[in-house]
């Protein structure tokens, strides 16, 4: 006969391996602790015995019975809550709705016509920590709901929304005091700035989307102190000005543009005196790349860039599609230039990552205006895009240069340029090179 295999294990250990099992990022809960619970029947009685392997629910995926039981099982337990579907079983809903005072972390997507189920939540989450909310379209269109019971969450620090805001009803009077990270996709600019003046403590800003529905004018507000890290993802540049002049203590930063952010015509000079890191991602050019951002940034020491421009669907010649590879290079390496000496910033590390070929000749003017480098880190689709003769010798053109990573494709090079790359890696006693296949 098999032996129980817990037999040896005391309690409290056993319960804790348990708990590992729960958190592991491989196993899928509360799928697993049915599994824990049948492989025998001590197994069983820590499983049932251990408030925190119930208090995960998933639905619709179960159905109102385990629910019921996990609801049952958790006891006292904080609840972490996922709630995904077009169409939501009511009956859930307001189970769920019961149990909202132990609610820590809820992520609901559902249609606008199941908001009224959850009115009677407010006031009745304490615990409520993470919120994540998301809409869903619905076959048949109801009239607009908002979403109320959440004005009042004074544990809120993470909140999430996506194609959300103008669904969820706000108190100005109980603004959300310990929220630190905010993330919205699809808002509009007004909404955006009145969610803002709701969380005084925010610390973390993603956006995504945001029209702009307001003149510049009247959408400048109070500086908000507290924001350190702000990321933008294909915005308008009046949105991004609008977001930038807020934020005077932003310490890092990442934009990313997918589209023609078009022009932002402010008239204002943005400063940002303690941001040290910035990230900037151009997917394709637009009319006014080489000036689209300009901002004084004098303690930025760390900027990452990555550009590109997609070619896959052209039907122009070989030889169009290099011009045009080489004009992208040309204008997303001068848009980094003018952007570095506007900024007037002294920068310690630089990460290019380029998916366009350009003559090496293009990259050199920025590589030589920066002798305060301590790490580059250069990926390219050719070696020969960088200008490694430019850069000799690098205890002239780079002091302090410590370290240079070069992802480049395996593939042949020219003899003249791999010596180039020889005479810089000698050049400088401590500087080391690095190739990595890219």
């Amino acid at each position: 006969m098999r032996r129980d295999p817990s037999i040896y294990l005391p309690g409290d250990v056993f319960t804790e391996i348990f708990e590992i099992v729960r958190d592991s990022p491989t196993y899928g809960w509360p799928q697993q602790v049915l599994v824990l619970a049948s492989v025998c029947r001590g197994w069983r009685e820590v499983a049932v015995g251990t408030p925190t392997l119930w208090r995960y629910i998933v639905a619709p995926a179960y159905d109102i019975r385990f629910i019921a039981l996990s609801l049952e099982r958790s006891q006292q337990c904080p609840l972490v809550i996922e709630y995904h579907t077009k169409r939501p079983d009511h009956s859930v809903l307001y189970l769920l709705a019961k149990h909202s005072e132990r609610w820590e972390h809820l992520s609901l997507c559902i249609p606008p016509s199941s908001y009224p189920l959850l009115s009677t939540i407010k006031g009745k989450v304490p615990l409520l920590k993470r919120l994540a909310l998301q809409a869903t379209t619905e076959d048949d269109p109801q009239p607009h709901q908002q979403l109320s019971g959440f004005e009042i969450a004074p544990a809120l620090q993470y909140l999430n929304l996506r194609w959300f805001y103008p669904d969820l009803r706000q108190d100005s009077s109980t603004p959300w005091v310990r929220l630190t990270y905010l993330c919205c996709q699809s808002i509009e600019l007004s909404r955006l700035h009145s969610l803002l003046a709701n969380t005084p403590t925010l610390s973390t800003l993603h956006v995504s989307d945001v029209s702009h529905d307001w003149p510049y004018e009247q959408s400048k507000n109070e500086v908000l102190t507290q924001l350190k890290v702000l990321s933008i993802v294909d915005c308008d540049l009046w949105v991004i000005y609008s977001l930038l002049s807020r934020f005077s203590n932003l310490a890092e930063l990442s934009i990313l543009i997918f589209s023609d952010p078009g022009q932002a015509n402010t008239g204002m000079t943005v400063i940002l005196p303690h941001l040290y890191r910035l990230k900037i991602q151009i997917n394709g050019i637009f009319p006014g790349l080489v000036n689209f951002l300009v901002f004084e940034a004098l303690k930025l020491s760390e900027l990452e860039f990555s550009g590109c421009h997609s070619l896959e669907d052209s039907d122009d010649e070989h030889e169009d599609r290099v011009e045009e590879s080489a004009a992208t290079g040309r204008s997303l390496l001068q848009f980094l230039w003018n952007f570095i000496q506007s900024s007037r910033c002294s920068l310690t590390s630089l990460v290019l990552h380029f998916e366009v070929d350009f003559p090496a000749c293009e990259m050199a003017p920025l590589l030589k205006a920066l002798p305060s480098l301590e790490h580059l880190d250069i990926s390219v689709v050719h070696m020969e895009c960088v200008p490694f003769r430019a850069m000799l010798p690098a205890t002239t053109v780079f002091p302090k240069l410590r370290t240079l990573y070069l992802h480049i494709p395996s593939e042949a090079h020219s003899i003249e340029v791999v010596n180039d790359l020889i005479a810089l890696a000698t050049s400088s006693h401590i500087l080391k090179v690095q190739l990595v296949d890219r």
